[in-house]
């Protein structure tokens, strides 16, 4: 008991009006405005045990439930286990290492990836915008819609690249292809999507049909490390939300390839969530979200590339444009709540709630960035100089 009262005193001082935990008996520890309700007696221990996996296990079970503001209160639970050292989760690493030694890592990354995006195009499609672009906006004003924020950032990215006649465009990780599809329609140029999806490979043939990008678009059901078989070489290359799925140990194999199918003087711009300095992985999330993924800092992309022929040209940090844009994908997902539950039950629905808000949460309190990475496949002086701007912060006009 005495740690339950340390433990509910160290987080009340991150949570607005404090917490109050009620426990499966009815006696109450703390005497916040939010309130923790465990149901179960297993859950106590488990949380005091693993903070991360035994609240996030419990909370998508529904034997424990936050009657308050979730997002605050995991707000303050991040600043809190800021001040504890996590444990590394050595077994996940030596299992993809033991992989890796015996050429079986592709094999594991595919079932990892299609396990996360094949869930249904119709699943995604209640809460993402109409272009199923399931990666950071960009809100250039604090009231832009998430359609229009999402083709801002496909904008930028556009002019990032220098896109002009005669281009050919590779996209690594096309989600739902909308980079793909809609380059082919803005500028007179030939794209090249990949995904390890099959329901996004499926959605994109369809989409290149239906829209009469024949000839323009392709789309291929590949791994990255199967591009160099295409025989072919791109002048611009995109990749859109996909670095996270890479794999700790596998980034510099990632920039092989691309310098590799890359020509000379190209560029490439890399979209990717990224921490400022190595730190300890999300263990719940790697378990039930995203199997394999490992979100890099700047320092382990720019290691990884380096001796490859890769010029930096910039990087920009979205941090709070990603908050947003997952506030609004929750608010989205909860309007359709019940069809969620139909769909795949109520744990589930919890499960994904829990994930989109601890996410929100972890780009607000500074813990995760989303980085927009500018290489040239050699030094190109030629490239013209960016100034910045000041934009009004996305959630300055918005409740956090």
């Amino acid at each position: 008991m005495q740690a339950l009262r340390e433990m509910v005193e160290g987080l009340s001082e991150f949570v607005p009006g404090g917490i109050t935990v009620e426990l499966p008996g009815g006696t109450r520890v703390g005497a916040g405005s939010c309130r923790v309700v465990i149901k179960d007696d297993r859950v106590l221990r488990d949380i005091l045990r693993d903070p991360e996996m035994g609240f996030g296990e419990h909370y998508m079970k529904g034997n424990l439930a936050v009657e308050g503001d979730l997002e605050s209160f995991l707000r303050g639970c991040f600043l809190y286990l800021q001040r504890k050292k996590e444990e590394k989760n050595l077994g996940f690493d030596l299992m993809r290492a033991l992989l890796r030694m015996l050429g079986l890592i592709r094999r594991w990354e595919e079932r990892e990836v299609r396990k996360h995006y094949d869930l249904g195009n119709e699943f995604y499609s209640l809460w993402l915008d109409s272009s199923m672009t399931y990666s950071c906006a960009f809100f250039a004003s604090p009231g832009m819609t998430l359609e229009h924020a999402q083709q801002e950032k496909r904008r930028i990215i556009y002019e990032k690249l220098q896109l002009t006649e005669g281009d050919t465009l590779l996209d690594i990780g096309c989600g739902w292809g909308s980079i793909i599809t809609e380059v082919a329609t803005l500028y007179p140029i030939r794209a090249v999507g990949i995904t390890l999806s099959k329901n996004q490979y499926q959605y994109v043939k369809e989409k290149i049909l239906q829209e009469g990008l024949e000839g323009r678009v392709e789309v291929y059901l590949m791994h990255y490390e199967e591009l160099p078989k295409l025989g072919r070489k791109f002048n611009k290359v995109v990749s859109v939300g996909m670095f996270e799925h890479v794999g700790k140990g596998r980034h510099r194999k990632f920039f092989q390839v691309v310098s590799d199918i890359l020509e000379e003087g190209g560029l490439f711009l890399l979209h990717t969530i990224g921490k400022v300095h190595p730190s300890s992985q999300s263990r719940w999330i790697r378990k039930y979200i995203f199997p394999g993924g490992y979100i890099p800092s700047i320092e382990e992309i720019l290691r990884a590339c380096e001796g490859l022929g890769f010029n930096l040209i910039d990087i920009d940090d979205w941090r709070i444009h990603y908050y947003r844009t997952l506030k609004e994908w929750r608010k989205r997902f909860h309007q359709n709540k019940d069809h969620v539950i139909s769909l795949y039950g109520e744990e589930f629905f919890r499960m994904w709630d829990l994930y989109l808000t601890a996410s929100a949460v972890s780009f607000y309190v500074g813990s995760n960035h989303l980085f927009q990475f500018l290489f040239s496949k050699g030094v190109i002086n030629s490239y013209p100089v960016m100034r910045r701007v000041f934009l009004q912060s996305p959630v300055a006009s918005h409740s956090v």
